[in-house]
């Protein structure tokens, strides 16, 4: 279920960042957003799948970082 749930939410800032006009593409706010949300969804994926937690939420926040350094140069 956390997984589920947590894939929604980062879905939603993920698609919010490349949306314009939403505010969610420029400021710190999206940058912590992003990476709390896809290290939240990285971390309950890698639970899921029986490996550490940590080092799932460590890749998220990374993936996170990424696509909003992206969504600032699309």
């Amino acid at each position: 279920m956390w997984v589920l749930l947590s894939g929604g939410m980062a879905m939603t800032f993920i698609i919010m960042l490349f949306l314009p006009n939403t505010g969610m593409g420029d400021g710190m706010i999206a940058t912590y957003s992003s990476m709390l949300w896809c290290g939240f969804f990285g971390a309950a994926l890698w639970r899921y799948r029986g490996a550490n937690g940590w080092t799932g939420f460590a890749f998220g926040s990374v993936v996170g970082f990424v696509l909003q350094v992206v969504s600032q140069i699309i």
